[in-house]
């Protein structure tokens, strides 16, 4: 049976949130912004609401929604990335901070962006809702512990960090705030391998995903090249297909990994086997010609069917069944812009995002396994990975 492709999610911006301890009615909510503020289209109901910069009663019928506004620690490629995408939600970036200095990046983006060359002070001084953490790997944990001192929510990219103490450390911190927190695996937000998740192959058997591209040069300070502070190939690219692996699959009960790499360049193989008797098998490889993009590639096989996924195949994907071969196109959105539009929504909401810190901790687990295992050349079990 063909399965069509495309999802709707429900898309929000408005930062209004609930005020659980008003004294109006369960509808009510508690604004948080200063007048002047960019605004969004007006409600046609009447629920009061209080200010606690306003100590007046305004009614929705009388004012228009507030817009979402973000800080982005990094000025970098992935920092772009973001805004790019946060364009296209009408999401303002109100800060950005980089020790480098923002300014080049900041006058890309044409909207009176406050700049600043340290984050605490941005999240110190700068009417943010968020902090959208970009920056390398091992500045995480100051970084959200920064943000959550301050009172401000936090996404960051992944992985979460480059050991599991500072993870743990991390998972504390926001647990202890009661912070809404989310880390970047966007590999879970792509349609295609979304969809390659929810289709019926029967009982799993193999796992296959592949991850090739250039070296990472734009990195500020080349600190991909620096192991310390990016983690290698394992934790910082192939941790893409580890985490979705796990995500679709279930638990992990052994990791096997190969290596070859020179000072900056690096080529893996990870071989899994899952608690449910299912093997799994991920390339990931930082070796490629700076002529090829970054290329991706996915099969799942099982007894009842096999599913194919290619960033360079014209009909990217394809489902197999018994009456024939059905070909899709997955609708073109980022998942780079589905991920934040998930994670805004669950600001909005104040629900739980779906990859948080724990998710984010056994995904470095296993990468550390593999790391682990091609240091040692033999098989490591995940729950032996705990510093």
């Amino acid at each position: 049976m063909t399965t069509a492709l495309g999802f709707h999610e429900p898309f929000c911006v408005v930062t209004a949130r609930r005020n659980h301890n008003s004294p109006y009615e369960s509808g009510s909510v508690h604004h948080e912004r200063r007048t002047g503020d960019r605004l969004h289209s007006p409600a046609s109901f009447r629920r009061p609401i209080v200010d606690s910069r306003r100590p007046k009663v305004y009614y929705y019928s009388e004012m228009w929604f507030l817009s979402m506004r973000v800080g982005i620690a990094g000025a970098g490629f992935m920092a772009r990335t973001h805004a790019t995408e946060y364009a296209a939600m009408d999401v303002e970036i109100a800060a950005v901070a980089s020790p480098s200095g923002p300014e080049a990046f900041v006058d890309e983006l044409d909207q009176g962006t406050e700049t600043y060359t340290d984050a605490s002070e941005l999240c110190d001084r700068a009417d943010v809702d968020y902090l959208d953490v970009c920056t390398p790997t091992h500045t995480h944990v100051d970084l959200v512990r920064t943000a959550v001192e301050a009172g401000i929510d936090v996404f960051v990219e992944k992985p979460i960090a480059g050991t599991i103490e500072e993870a743990h450390e991390i998972a504390a911190i926001v647990e202890d705030a009661d912070t809404t927190f989310m880390v970047g695996h966007v590999v879970r937000f792509d349609q295609g391998y979304r969809t390659a998740k929810d289709l019926e192959i029967g009982s799993e058997g193999v796992a296959r995903a592949r991850r090739l591209s250039p070296f990472p040069d734009w990195g500020s300070g080349d600190w991909f090249a620096d192991r310390e502070k990016s983690g290698g190939i394992f934790v910082d690219l192939a941790i893409h297909d580890l985490d979705y692996l796990r995500w679709c699959w279930g638990d992990i009960e052994r990791v096997f990994a190969r290596r070859q790499r020179g000072s900056r360049a690096a080529h893996g193989f990870v071989t899994l086997r899952f608690e449910n008797g299912a093997v799994g098998y991920v390339e990931a490889s930082w070796e490629q010609p700076e002529s090829r993009s970054l290329t991706t590639e996915l099969e799942f096989a099982g007894d009842d069917g096999l599913v194919e996924l290619s960033s360079e195949a014209e009909s990217p994907y394809q489902e197999w069944t018994d009456d024939g071969a059905a070909v899709e196109r997955p609708v073109a959105k980022s998942p780079y812009r589905r991920e934040l539009e998930h994670f805004v929504n669950c600001l909005e909401a104040r629900t739980d995002p779906d990859v948080g810190a724990e998710d984010a901790i056994e995904s470095l687990r296993l990468a550390l396994a593999a790391e682990r295992s091609a240091e040692r050349g033999e098989p490591v079990r995940p729950e032996e990975v705990v510093a």
